[in-house]
């Protein structure tokens, strides 16, 4: 069921994080891995490169890079029943201490559900790369709680996947610095 549930987001997920053109049958080509995420390329979408990773439970998550620095976000969960269109205020609470809450659109795809928002704040990101641990509730429900130990790695190729879509140097590489 999380692959489904994978599939399903990353296709569904394509058409808003990259734009309608990326939802169609194109080649998309997993370009490398930022630790147990997967980076994919989609050159001809608005933001080319995103990371997708499953976790228990039937959770995924979906992540890209903007090109002004911003994430785009999207959490799914096989089980959850969002109405499609609608907005849901949504908590995030990382580790112990670090909260946002967020507008969330819920997105469905052949009876997949998920949660995005377009350009999540930068402190969120920081978090987000930081932290080991995110918890999501929503009106006071835990819907998804998830370990966060290599989201880092994640930003970190899809920055470099970017730059590498736009033609610029891959500086991680040691052998041209």
């Amino acid at each position: 069921m999380l692959f489904r549930t994978l599939l399903l987001m990353t296709v569904l997920l394509l058409g808003i994080v990259a734009g309608p053109a990326a939802a169609e049958d194109r080649d998309r080509s997993k370009w490398r891995k930022g630790g147990s995420w997967g980076v994919y390329v989609d050159p001809q979408a608005r933001s080319p490169c995103y990371a997708v990773r499953g976790f228990g439970a039937g959770t995924a998550m979906l992540i890209s890079m903007r090109s002004d620095g911003g994430l785009d976000f999207a959490i799914a969960r096989d089980t959850w029943r969002f109405a499609a269109g609608e907005t849901y205020r949504v908590k995030f609470v990382f580790g112990n201490d670090t909260t946002y809450e967020e507008e969330m659109e819920a997105l469905t795809i052949d009876g997949a559900v998920a949660l995005f928002k377009a350009g999540m704040s930068a402190a969120f990101l920081s978090d987000f790369m930081k932290k080991t641990s995110l918890r999501v509730y929503h009106q006071r429900s835990l819907i998804a709680s998830v370990l966060l130990l290599d989201a880092s790695a994640a930003v970190a190729k899809l920055r470099t996947c970017n730059a590498s879509v736009a033609g610029l140097p891959d500086y991680s590489d040691p052998s041209i610095r």
